[in-house]
């Protein structure tokens, strides 16, 4: 692992209150989301809580760290990032304290960090052992009250990352599914998240869409588990409702549609269906 060792980042300038981001898979139903606002206010009264996120998909951790990734880089230097999907929650894997680029982030050590550690600048992992940043009990179930918003609260308040534990080397990292070329040249890869509205959301990014020549008179089409969706297009509307297409959405990656439905539900796509791009037919 690539890490650059330097202490906690320093908010910019003018940039008022600390700011702490929470990122989970509790929903909406129960109060445990308020009850780390709570923790985290009660420590630094100040702080702007930020609601990044609290339906990625129960125990989904590869996913919700793409989604985590997706958001971070909006946040100003300094941020402190509480993500908590960890279906391993009083067991023996270790909570952690990461510097990545110029932003914070608490959390489990299961792979959560997975993507944002492989799109940033890793600058030190800490393992948190530090009790006196913890709540004085601590139950088996409940991490994200007990452990990760107080240390969020305590960062809040300017308690250096060195105090909360010593550094680690070997942070859990998930392979992270990357787009490849089959022997024809077709671009294949997989669906990593699905979003509300049933579009799919792949592995492809951009620059290797760009990548894939199209030809002046042949357009890119999308393939799903070996059924034509439809044409890459600019936009959504560029095929007409209830059409299927291929866009490259807000993450900066392919993500396929139906304008105005939901082709997750109408074709019954889950994360990890294949996906190829390749040439369509001619444009008329």
């Amino acid at each position: 692992m690539s890490t650059e060792n330097q202490g906690t980042p320093r908010r910019r300038r003018g940039s008022g209150h600390p700011i702490v981001t929470l990122f989970t898979d509790f929903g909406q139903q129960d109060p445990f989301v308020g009850i780390m606002k709570g923790v985290i206010l009660s420590l630094c009264p100040t702080t702007a809580v930020v609601d990044l996120c609290h339906e990625t998909a129960a125990y989904d951790i590869l996913g919700g760290s793409f989604l985590l990734l997706s958001a971070v880089r909006f946040f100003p230097a300094g941020t402190i990032h509480v993500a908590v999907v960890d279906p391993g929650v009083g067991g023996p894997r270790r909570p952690i304290l990461a510097q990545v680029d110029d932003q914070l982030f608490v959390a489990p050590d299961n792979g959560l960090l997975s993507y944002p550690m492989a799109s940033g600048t890793v600058r030190a992992v800490r393992v948190i052992t530090a009790r006196e940043y913890l709540l004085p009990q601590r139950s088996a179930t409940f991490h994200g009250r007990d452990v990760f918003a107080p240390v969020a609260g305590h960062l809040a308040r300017g308690v250096p990352s060195e105090r909360f534990g010593p550094e680690i080397a070997d942070p859990v990292r998930l392979p992270i599914p990357r787009p490849r070329r089959d022997p024809s040249g077709r671009l294949v890869g997989e669906i990593v998240w699905i979003d509300r509205f049933g579009n799919c959301i792949t592995n492809i990014p951009t620059e290797d869409l760009e990548a894939t020549a199209a030809g002046p008179t042949r357009r890119l089409r999308a393939i799903l588990d070996g059924r034509e969706v439809g044409p890459v297009v600019q936009f959504f509307a560029e095929v007409a409702p209830g059409a299927g297409g291929a866009v490259i959405g807000s993450t900066g990656h392919l993500e396929l549609f139906i304008n105005q439905g939901n082709l997750a539900r109408k074709w019954g796509v889950e994360t990890g269906a294949s996906v190829i791009v390749d040439l369509g037919h001619p444009a008329e």
